[in-house]
């Protein structure tokens, strides 16, 4: 999805965007994410002094992995978007780090990167299937939100293991 830089700024009214991205590509190479469609865009640019700025709403549905028991969770992610352009010419200093924009020399805008990594950014960094996950058995590999297991998973750490042994003979 590109935006036309000097048809941006030559009109004195927002642009609105709406369409869809495949992200099945994005995705590829991750055993925990998968799309279950792509990812919806509506987004207003408006321009003025050089400046362009891109708002809008993604939306996206994806299965994850919850990071404890491994079951699938299907989400729908609504994620706000927002970012800003500045048009530069040759002669603009660079701009520094901190800037809040993202400079902008061409003739056209290539969204989608922005687009794809608003939405990683957004995705739970430990996906759960609920707060109360109880997640898998370290020994076999239960899940234990399905079932309990007789496996004694109470772990003592070596460096005390002696004291144990010692409080334990008396």
């Amino acid at each position: 999805m590109f935006l036309r830089v000097q048809e941006l700024l030559s009109r004195q009214q927002p642009a609105e965007f709406t369409g869809s991205i495949d992200v099945a590509e994005l995705f590829r190479d991750s055993r925990d994410v998968f799309p279950l469609g792509p990812l919806e865009y509506r987004l207003t640019a408006q321009a003025s002094n050089r400046r362009i700025l891109v708002t809008g709403e993604l939306v996206c549905e994806l299965r994850l992995l919850c990071s404890r028991c491994l079951s699938p969770i299907e989400e729908r992610f609504v994620i706000p978007f927002e970012e800003q352009f500045q048009v530069m010419k040759e002669t603009d200093p660079q701009p520094d780090e901190d800037d809040d924009f993202v400079p902008v020399t061409g003739e056209r805008i290539d969204l989608r990167p922005f687009l794809e990594e608003e939405l990683v950014v957004h995705l739970p960094l430990a996906p759960l299937c609920s707060d109360a996950c109880k997640g898998l058995c370290p020994e076999c590999g239960t899940n234990r939100n399905e079932r309990t297991c007789d496996c004694k998973t109470e772990r003592i750490d070596p460096r005390l293991e002696a004291l144990q042994n010692w409080f334990g003979s008396e």
